[in-house]
């Protein structure tokens, strides 16, 4: 085979096993603390319909995110998107299943795609873990949100900030300024680039979307508003009253059993059209391992009803976390030591005669829920140690002639070479 075919599409990766066992490690840890919070797990298709992500109560055909989609169509010329997010399939997920029990609290952890710029923390085909809750529209909600967060940043070991801010809030400041209703969506959209482009560069966005400069600036400032964060609300309510969004914040805040690291940010927005309250993105502390967000979601209380055609709202609030920037970042800082193997006993014969109670003693061992991997080619004790060694499995069984005739086996500790002869059922008091 041309070595010109030997290439992977733009943006996606393999996984060897030590990449692939990491991220499985990863993978459980989040499914822990999601189901720890009585969360679980359901799975949507790859593929959805166009409308469906395009749609005002989706993203918004506008929206970078629907511009950076997977588009295709099937034989029967229907536009298809590849899944870009969990939040819009879940949503429809929900609709199309009316006797779900409220309040109904999922988590999903698979593929997503997105034909968007590479960077590191940024790929066209990337795994997303969401939790979601529908059927409670009380911020107690979002704060249970916030909290597994926290949990999930704690369990591997992450420093992180949780920015919080309300879609209403951004609402108040553009009805104080008097911005159309109709491009209301656009000019949010246009904020939530504050910290890719700069004042300087949304303002130019929004003299395109005709909002004058001046009032542009003026309102980018009211969000731009610093101090602690009962000091920001303190402002924030000066300027515009004490509307529902800063009770909402101020309650979501306070019901935090932990706040340290909650940071209300007036000029965040996240870009989506489909969010309706609070909203929030996870950053490392230390921003030069990554710049990119680690985990992000809001509450979109119309997105559920818009589909299903009602005027009422379904309440739903959830959030998402990125393995590959999880990946990116442990393999940056060097906070986990990654696995070569899952095996953690290598059996071995001394001898072929001897190979048949070698792959009894394996499955033996097996059926303690140990992994076993054997050596099947009869190799020299020397080449399986280091064949051992360099997968660094820790343990090896060796079974020859006196083993069989004693009824135990050899266990040699591979870190310090240390051997004792034991039962085979008595092997697990003696892993570490």
């Amino acid at each position: 085979m041309s070595e010109s075919l030997l290439q992977r599409a733009k943006g996606v990766r393999d996984f060897g096993p030590e990449e692939k066992i990491e991220r499985d490690r990863i993978v459980e840890s989040l499914k822990q603390v999601f189901e720890s919070f009585g969360f679980s797990p359901i799975e949507t298709p790859i593929i959805e319909r166009y409308e469906l992500f395009a749609s005002k109560f989706g993203q918004g055909d506008q929206s970078d995110s629907m511009k950076e989609s997977f588009k295709l169509k099937d034989q029967g010329l229907r536009d298809l998107v590849l899944r870009n997010e969990f939040t819009i399939p879940f949503a429809r997920y929900v609709g199309m299943n009316p006797n779900l029990r409220m309040p109904f609290k999922r988590y999903q952890i698979g593929q997503v795609f997105r034909d968007g710029p590479i960077k590191l923390g940024r790929y066209r085909e990337f795994w997303q873990c969401d939790v979601d809750v529908v059927g409670n529209p009380d911020v107690s909600a979002d704060t249970e949100i916030l909290m597994i967060a926290q949990k999930v940043f704690a369990k591997l070991g992450f420093e992180v900030e949780i920015y919080l801010n309300n879609r209403k809030l951004l609402n108040a400041v553009l009805d104080k300024y008097e911005i159309n209703k109709e491009i209301a969506t656009d000019v949010i959209i246009s904020i939530d680039k504050l910290d890719k482009i700069g004042v300087d560069g949304v303002v130019e966005e929004l003299k395109n979307k005709n909002i004058e400069e001046a009032k542009a600036r003026e309102f980018l400032q009211i969000l731009n508003v610093t101090g602690t964060n009962e000091e920001k609300i303190g402002k924030l309510q000066t300027s515009l009253g004490k509307i529902d969004a800063l009770q909402e914040i101020e309650q979501t805040i306070n019901l935090m059993p932990n706040q340290e690291n909650i940071v209300f940010l007036p000029s965040l927005a996240r870009g989506l059209a489909y969010y309706t309250g609070n909203v929030f993105e996870i950053f490392l502390k230390d921003k030069n391992v990554m710049s990119s967000a680690v985990g992000g979601g809001g509450r979109y209380d119309k997105m559920i009803g818009g589909f299903l055609g009602k005027d009422g709202d379904i309440p739903a609030v959830g959030i998402s976390f990125g393995l590959e920037t999880i990946l990116d970042v442990i393999n940056k800082t060097g906070i986990s030591e990654m696995k070569k193997t899952v095996t953690q006993v290598y059996v071995l014969a001394m001898g072929e005669e001897n190979m048949k109670s070698a792959i009894e003693t394996a499955d033996q061992i097996r059926n303690l829920g140990i992994n076993v991997d054997i050596d099947l080619q009869n190799r020299k004790l020397k080449k399986n140690l280091e064949y051992a060694n360099a997968l660094e499995i820790p343990y090896v069984v060796i079974i020859g002639s006196d083993e069989i005739e004693k009824k135990q086996i050899t266990l040699r500790n591979m870190k310090d070479g240390s051997q004792k002869s034991i039962k085979p059922e008595e092997i697990k008091n003696y892993l570490n």
